[in-house]
This record gives structure tokens, sequence and C-alpha cells, in this order.
């Protein structure tokens, strides 16, 4: 057992490897890392990977972002899911080596931050020099008929999809390069009435629409031939990720957003997905109680972070002239 580091492509197994472990996400897959190596100039794959018997048997997605005379490690980038990719034939101890190998990659002297997500719960005993903080996601179980779930939903979730269906809204697929980039839109839209810029861009959007319909499911909301929302979801191993729930401002007053996770829980439903995880809430108040409005559990998992004491405190300061949002 060996570890080996690369870095650009994915290896050509790298993805049937994904797939053998039902933890892992989109966002530990090629697709994902391809489609930021495209359209983010300072984003450089790495590649931990662990060989038994000559054949690849466990693996770790990372990412080098540059940022002028240093970089950032990140498994994986944007906050997203991340961590060892371990089937269940893996060699003992190979999660363990992955996280030994990645840890020294943060050691190295140009790297001034690395960051880790583990929701599969794989790394209970923390991992070394890395600071853990507890989250949540909030997921709903599709575990049942859509009525049942329909049933524990909040009356206030009820209410609303009622609404936005009596007002005439209807839901689609997106099917166009033309309705990803209207979805860029409205994200760019809410990105400055949040007092921030969005990191996804058109090229990220075009990028996105040319992926598998498998694999991105993008809902949007019309109103009278207008777009006023959007749900984009990504699907992995039976687990739908809602990326971003977004609307126009002129739209809220039709409630269009939770018509739109009604169709994608519905349609998660149908196509035998188990798990519509609507990720973490950030500690918002309003958010977790959106979210719960769907009836959905939590599920605890942990973010590791080690920073060099210097980029804590621009990091801290950046986030501060953001208003908050980091």
């Amino acid at each position: 057992m060996e570890i080996h580091v690369a870095h650009g492509n994915a290896p050509a197994e790298w993805d049937e490897l994904v797939r053998q472990d039902d933890a892992a996400t989109f966002f530990h897959t090629s697709h994902w890392n391809g489609l930021l190596e495209g359209t983010d100039a300072g984003f450089r794959p790495v590649w931990f990977l662990l060989q038994a018997d000559g054949a690849l048997a466990a693996g770790l997605p990372a990412a080098f972002r540059e940022r002028g005379g240093f970089r950032v490690l990140s498994s994986m980038p944007h906050g997203t899911f991340g961590g060892p990719v371990v089937p269940a034939g893996a060699p003992p101890g190979a999660c363990e080596a992955l996280v030994d190998a990645f840890r020294s990659a943060a050691r190295e002297p140009r790297t001034a931050a690395a960051h880790m997500v583990d929701f599969s719960g794989r790394l209970g005993a923390g991992v070394d020099g890395f600071d853990a903080t507890d989250e949540e996601a909030q997921v709903v179980r599709l575990d049942r008929d859509f009525e049942e779930l329909w049933a524990g939903f909040k009356p206030s979730a009820r209410n609303k999809i009622r609404k936005a269906r009596k007002a005439g809204v209807t839901v689609r697929r997106a099917e166009s390069e033309a309705d990803f980039l209207a979805y860029c839109d409205m994200l760019a839209e809410c990105e400055r009435k949040w007092g921030s810029v969005s990191e996804f861009g058109e090229s990220f959007f075009r990028a996105l629409s040319g992926m598998g319909r498998d694999l991105v499911h993008v809902w949007l909301a019309e109103h009278d031939g207008e777009i006023i929302a959007g749900d984009l979801n990504f699907v992995t191993n039976g687990v739908v990720f809602n990326w971003g729930n977004v609307s126009r401002e002129s739209a809220k007053r039709f409630a269009p957003n939770n018509l739109l996770h009604a169709a994608a829980i519905e349609d998660g439903l149908r196509e035998g997905h188990s798990l519509y995880n609507l990720g973490s809430s950030a500690g918002i108040p309003g958010v977790e109680a959106f979210k719960e409005s769907f009836g959905t559990v939590r599920v605890a998992y942990r973010e590791y972070r080690s920073e060099r004491p210097w980029y804590r405190a621009a990091r801290t300061l950046a986030s501060g002239r953001r208003g908050g949002r980091s």
C-alpha cells in the first residue's frame, strides 16, 4: 500500500472508485474537479491516490487555489463535501494514510491554509493540527411516498406551495444554455442584495449546461412566461445535493422557492434517490426555519481547518469588510 500524489486530470478509473463508495458525493467526482479547473484560473487539482496490489484502491481529491505568492489547499473547494473516497474493499488504514498525505501537503511552506469537510464521519478521531468545527446539514429522507413527505411539510411550506400554484407559477427542468444563464443572472442579483460577489459567473454556468442531466438538475419557476426563480442540484450515488435556491426580488410574493423544492423532492423520489440534502444553514435562523419547513432532519458533520496566523487574521478582516459573509 503506497500513496502517489498526482496533478492535473483525474485518473481514468477515478469515477468508478467514487461510484463504489456510497458515502462519496458529487464533489468527489472528476466532473466537479473538471468544472472548477475550466472556470477558475487559480484552481490546481491534486489527487492523493492510494495504490494496493498495483491498482487504485482509495483516494482523496483536492485542489490548490493560488492567491498571489501563497496557496490554499482544500478537499473540496468552496466549502463542499470532500475527504477520502474509500470503497468497502479498500485496505485497512487507507483513510488514515490519505489524511496523512493531505496533512503533509498542508504543511508545505507555500500553503497558507488547508480545509476539509468530512460529511461521511470517517475522520471521527479528528485531524492532528487542524481545528474542528461541528456543522449540521438539513436533509429530507426520501424513504416514503410523496403524500407522506407532503404531510411532513410544515403548514407554512404547504400554504406557500399552494399559493404559488394558485398564482400560476409553473416549474420545469432547464434544457438549454440560456436556461442555465438565467439561473446565473438570478444568483448574481441575490449576491448583490447580500452585499457579496459570486465566484460563479457565466463561464461556470455555460460549462455546467454541458454536463450530463443525470448529474446536474436545474429547476426553473416561471410566471407569465418569465423565469422568476431557480433551484440547482447535483446528483451522485442516490443523493440530491441542493446547491442554491434563488429568485427575483420582484417574484417573492409568489413564493416560488417553496414550489421549486417540492418539485425537486418529488422528482428525487420518482428517480429512486435516497436523500435530498439541503446543506448547512450557517446558523442563520431564518434559513434553518425555511429548510425545516420541508420536514428535514439534521445530520451532523465536521469541518477541519488549518491556517497560518497571518492568513487567519487577513481572512477575518476581509470577512468583516464583507459584512460577516466569508
